[in-house]
């Protein structure tokens, strides 16, 4: 065994000299990703399931909010905390969407009890929207070998109780929060101006947060391939930022809805759906450089699935 006899400033600096280093490769390695991910998204036909993914959003958004607050109504007896769950997901899109909250909110109020067949049909329904995003990323990865049928909708399945359950600790976390706040703690947060920026920033932030990880299950637990967990969280973060970004702007662009008011409702309808394409394009990109980054940190094909060829748009 033999001991570093160098001394202490020369062995602060080896260790600096790695670290940089590693960092240096990790963004290298970071831009290349970023940019194979583009040029695979270019020639690729993820414009067309984008698409598809908008496509369903728009069946399956109210008939999954009925399996939720079927759900809720058994968990919580008063409305504060559905409306609050409400609120919570309206963080996702730009706010002058009122016409899917004023739906949602009517529907929230009739309360109409679903059955046994009508659970059924709306976890059928609901789930179009997730296999529609199954069906997308492995695409994205160039994946051969799609899953089975029945796996594929088990996958669905799956990401639809998994959208069910974190809306649940949404609610749980804002309870959470509504008790801190309403204790000494509030008292304590209130006289320090470190803290109160501190709560600002992580409730600004938490929608982001929040996506980042949904996005980073979906890149992990998704593709049909052998994928790491480390590979996944670069493309996760990116997904989330460039999503933060597309909701500011879209936000900003629609926030003078007035010139499309001699349209009516159905102006509303369409600026939702071009939302959730951009959305879609956002999580497909994130797709792609994933398994751009994979690729490249491995550098071992038959760790992954051979990159994709050219692919002929559907």
């Amino acid at each position: 065994m033999t001991t570093d006899t160098r001394a202490p400033g020369a062995r602060a600096l080896t260790l600096f000299a790695q670290v940089a280093g590693r960092v240096r490769f990790e963004v290298n390695l970071t831009a290349l990703a970023l940019w194979r991910g583009f040029t695979s998204f270019y020639d690729s036909s993820n414009l067309t399931f984008a698409s598809s993914i908008a496509y369903y959003a728009l069946l399956s958004l109210f008939p999954f909010f009925l399996i939720v607050f079927s759900i809720l109504g058994s968990v919580v007896s008063d409305s504060v905390g559905q409306d609050a769950v409400l609120q919570f997901v309206f963080k996702y899109f730009p706010r002058q969407f009122d016409f899917v909250n004023q739906q949602l909110q009517q529907m929230h109020r009739s309360s109409v009890p679903l059955g046994i067949a009508g659970s059924i049909l709306m976890t059928w329904a609901a789930m179009g929207f997730f296999g529609a995003i199954s069906n997308a990323v492995n695409y994205a990865w160039g994946v051969d070998k799609q899953p089975s049928y029945l796996k594929h909708k088990l996958i669905a399945l799956l990401m639809l109780i998994t959208a069910s359950l974190l809306l649940l600790a949404a609610l749980a976390l804002l309870s959470a929060t509504s008790v801190v706040g309403a204790s000494w703690f509030a008292g304590v947060v209130n006289r320090t101006p470190a803290l109160l920026v501190l709560r600002g920033v992580a409730l600004q932030w938490a929608p982001t947060v929040l996506f980042i990880v949904v996005v980073g299950l979906i890149f992990y637990f998704v593709p049909n391939a052998n994928v790491r967990f480390r590979d996944v969280w670069v493309g996760a973060v990116m997904t989330g930022l460039l999503w933060r970004g597309a909701l500011k702007g879209f936000s900003w662009y629609m926030k003078d809805l007035s010139r499309l008011s001699v349209h009516g409702s159905i102006a509303a309808v369409v600026a939702f759906l071009i939302w959730i394409y951009v959305s879609a394009v956002i999580l497909l990109y994130g797709a792609e450089l994933t398994a751009a980054y994979a690729r490249l940190r491995r550098r071992r094909p038959e760790d992954m699935p051979a990159a994709p060829a050219p692919r002929t748009e559907v």
